[in-house]
């Protein structure tokens, strides 16, 4: 039982402090257990879809150094694609709809124009007519005058407000065409934008590390659904080199930036380095795989970068001194 056991336990501590006693001899330093990172990370985290999760399509290989540049996850986005296309499909259609509006909106203004300017020519020849003073004109015939320059002039203020109403609708008719179209672009923006996010591209060349799975506790994998928001995976740069730990609720106060430590590798066994405690994090996080505590996020510099071959990933023991008095 204990072959089967030992291993395991000895996984669970990795980055992690073992809780201190509060009666421990001050005399007995405080180890962590951390793992070597780098600050040139990028993490790949699940990007919000159409619907409520996203399938994994691939990645690259665990392990594998990937070049900058190069594709490194690939979600599925065949909706997004499609959803992409069918904007674009709109887009043709409303600004061929567009022009053709124009067309006729300015046709319709043209006439009316036209019409106006024949009603004030109209209005104009009627009271040429019925300004003749003449006494060859009966009184009939001046009467009839008098009611031409009426129809024309209700005539000019029918084509008048019938121009108005052109020019309204040629204004109001492309300016509603135009927000469909502003809409439709700003979808398709929208999913160029989002598809950028299905295809992630190494912003570093190193490493690739896949993250645990929230619920079942193995790694994620190409394949598998997952969630907006959900870490994929690390891909770490092959150097500006850090250690990565979390320490015990209990022990957190006994850390501060600034403190010294000795650092042991696993893979350098003999061999012992320096390092500078550089961050404390302020924000505990659970490890239910761990216990029922807390922990806190340590970030510790090498004082000196080990003349060694690193890589991301790497377990060290990190040694503090515990204060005397």
């Amino acid at each position: 039982m204990k072959y089967i056991i030992v291993p395991i336990l000895l996984s669970l501590i990795t980055t992690i402090s073992v809780p201190s006693n509060a009666d421990t001899s001050p005399d007995i330093p405080l180890i962590l257990s951390g793992k070597v990172s780098s600050s040139a990370k990028q993490t790949v985290v699940a990007p919000r879809g159409s619907s409520w999760n996203i399938q994994l399509q691939w990645a690259a290989e665990e392990g594998q150094i990937v070049t900058k540049g190069d594709p490194v996850v690939v979600f599925d986005g065949a909706t997004e694609q499609a959803r992409l296309e069918q904007n674009q499909e709109r887009l043709e259609t409303l600004l061929l709809e567009y022009k053709q509006l124009d067309m006729r909106l300015k046709q319709t203004l043209t006439e009316a124009q036209g019409r106006y300017q024949v009603a004030k020519m109209q209005v104009a020849k009627a009271q040429i007519e019925v300004s003749v003073d003449s006494s060859t004109l009966s009184d009939y015939q001046k009467g009839q005058n008098q009611m031409v320059l009426e129809r024309a002039l209700l005539e000019q203020i029918q084509a008048q407000e019938a121009m108005k109403t052109a020019e309204k609708q040629l204004v109001s008719g492309l300016e509603k065409k135009n927000l469909d179209i502003l809409k439709v672009r700003d979808d398709i923006q929208y999913y160029e934008k989002l598809l950028t996010k299905f295809n992630v591209l190494a912003q570093h060349t190193g490493p690739v590390s896949y993250a645990i799975h929230p619920w079942y506790g193995t790694k994620i994998t190409s394949g598998m659904n997952v969630q907006p928001s959900w870490k994929i995976l690390d891909l770490q740069a092959t150097s500006a080199y850090q250690i990565e730990s979390f320490v015990h609720e209990i022990d957190a106060l006994a850390l501060k930036e600034g403190d010294r430590v000795t650092i042991k590798f696993d893979a350098f066994a003999g061999e012992t380095f320096t390092g500078t405690i550089a961050d404390v994090g302020s924000q505990a996080e659970n490890k239910p795989q761990l216990s029922n505590a807390t922990y806190f996020p340590v970030i510790i510099t090498f004082d000196t970068l080990p003349d060694r071959t690193l890589f991301p990933g790497m377990s060290v023991r990190i040694i503090k001194e515990r204060a005397h008095g």
